[in-house]
């Protein structure tokens, strides 16, 4: 069964590496094999990197949508995640978790996770930046933000 996406008129998605862009009105996309797929709102532009839990989202993120620079990638990756374990121990449990999920090849599922880590670096520090808030609560309007250690709601959740 094919993974059916919808995109609003100038809505960006990427996937395995191509920028695609629906210059049109709204467009349906029938994906029939496995790719690589970041949608808009979970893309994060290496300018919007501006905290150490978006630079570790952002490189993962590199990591699953370029995979002939993944070694690159992954080793910078294991440094930021090792950097913020050592600033704050107590996160170790997400940073575990990354460092499974970049292991198992599970890197969609690592970016979850990642978000996990956004979260918890906005609560530390009672801060964070627009962008952060956005990627954590999509662009379809508020929701309700959510404890750290919590699942953020998907798109699917709200009605």
């Amino acid at each position: 069964m094919p993974l059916v996406l919808r995109l609003n008129p100038g809505e960006k998605i990427i996937i395995n590496g191509v920028v695609i862009e629906n210059t049109g009105g709204l467009s349906m996309l029938a994906i029939r094999n496995r790719g690589n797929i970041l949608r808009q709102k979970d893309i994060l532009q290496l300018e919007d990197a501006a905290t150490p839990a978006l630079r570790v989202y952002y490189t993962l993120q590199c990591v699953y949508l370029f995979p002939d620079e993944a070694k690159v990638y992954s080793d910078a990756l294991r440094q930021f995640l090792n950097d913020f374990e050592l600033a704050d121990p107590t996160s170790k449990p997400i940073i575990d978790a990354l460092r499974m999920r970049l292991d198992k090849g599970e890197l969609y599922q690592g970016l979850k996770d990642a978000k996990r880590l956004v979260k918890y670096e906005w609560d530390l520090l009672g801060t964070t930046t627009e962008r952060a808030k956005q990627l954590l609560l999509g662009s379809d309007g508020p929701k309700k933000r959510s404890k750290a250690g919590e699942r953020i709601p998907e798109e699917s959740d709200v009605s």
